[in-house]
């Protein structure tokens, strides 16, 4: 059974034929779990990235535009006020 060093940190590095085995990509995660026999370790489903709220700025120019954070501020507060109601 080939074996793996464990460096400083308990850092490893995968052998080739794991990292083909298992299709990882840099930046990839890994999922593994303890069992009665060893370590598992698996390629995790991708997590997509989060995205930038700012991606959606602009979407519905169609609607109301608004000169200042301070007048967007006024119009959704009193939106609020009115969900009380």
């Amino acid at each position: 059974m080939p074996m793996i060093q464990v460096q400083d940190k308990h850092q490893i590095t995968l052998p080739k034929e794991v990292v083909a085995f298992l299709q990882i990509k840099p930046d990839a995660y890994l999922e593994y779990s303890i069992t009665n026999n060893g370590v598992m370790i698996r390629s995790a489903q991708s997590k997509k990235k989060r995205e930038s709220i700012f991606r959606y700025a602009g979407i519905n120019r169609k609607q109301r535009s608004y000169a200042s954070a301070q007048e967007a501020d006024t119009f959704i507060s009193g939106l609020r006020d009115n969900w009380d109601k």
